[in-house]
């Protein structure tokens, strides 16, 4: 959310897509979003969807450049959980849904994915053009980079031979401590593991205005009249997201990172 609303004020036309069923992203955008018709209205709907359907849903915010497709209604959510169908999730249909999105006006469309990699999310992965993947420098969540290298590599392998598939944008290290060493020892630890391209240089630092900010569920730039340094981080973020997705020279980018070598 925060990604997507600095870009936004970057001059980019965003579409932030609420893709995990809590719906926090959503909610700190617009009061809309507690029962809108939203993306798992269109995954489970029995119903052909049209790219009209999809159109008519997305909200715009607080932020003219800034537009949002909610997570979906109540009632969709709740048929979800009750019969355990997020589970069984039609693959086809995530392809279909992401396609319509894909081809709404927008120059970025950022899925917020649950965390975790169930079906929704890793339909959407196969479908991505770039995966950006926070990641807290710990030692317990450090086991899940193998495990997320491999879904990027089968990916990419589902695409074989077309030159498409997704890339990895970078890690985002985030919820870090900046005061406490055995935080800072973690995030060497995890840089020395990978290639510098594969981690970003921003770090999201644990900081007491994005507690405050998601208690007033708006973004964290918005928190104070004057921006403070804890939302200026995201501004970096942002700008660091342009250069590692090439937005400004798509012509040149390249797919040489061989995912596979880093799993093992």
């Amino acid at each position: 959310m925060n990604l997507s609303y600095s870009l936004a004020k970057r001059g980019w036309k965003v579409l932030l897509v609420d893709a995990d069923i809590q719906g926090g992203a959503g909610f700190s955008l617009t009061e809309k979003a507690k029962d809108a018709f939203g993306y798992f209205d269109f995954l489970t709907a029995e119903e052909e969807i049209s790219s009209g359907m999809v159109e008519s849903a997305v909200h715009g915010t607080r932020l003219a450049g800034l537009s949002l497709l909610t997570r979906g209604s109540r009632q969709s959510i709740d048929g979800l959980l009750e019969k355990d169908s997020l589970n069984h999730v039609n693959p086809a249909r995530i392809s279909q849904v992401d396609g319509w999105i894909r081809g709404l006006d927008f120059d970025l469309v950022l899925f917020d994915t649950a965390t975790g990699l169930g079906p929704a999310t890793l339909g959407i992965c196969h479908n991505a053009d770039y995966i950006l993947v926070p990641q807290r420098p710990e030692q317990l969540c450090l086991r899940s980079l193998p495990q997320v290298l491999r879904v990027i590599a089968t990916a990419r392998a589902a695409h074989e031979g077309t030159g498409e598939g997704p890339r990895l944008a970078g890690f985002v290290l985030s919820l870090s401590d900046p005061d406490d060493s055995s935080s800072l020892a973690d995030q060497r630890e995890f840089r020395d593991l990978l290639p510098a391209e594969m981690v970003f240089e921003t770090v999201i630092p644990e900081h007491k205005d994005f507690r405050e900010a998601s208690r007033a569920a708006i973004p964290v730039a918005l928190l104070r009249e004057r921006p403070s340094p804890s939302s200026l981080i995201f501004d970096q973020l942002a700008a660091e997201f342009e250069e590692r997705t090439d937005l400004y020279d798509e012509a040149n980018t390249t797919h040489s990172i061989n995912y596979e070598q880093f799993v093992d």
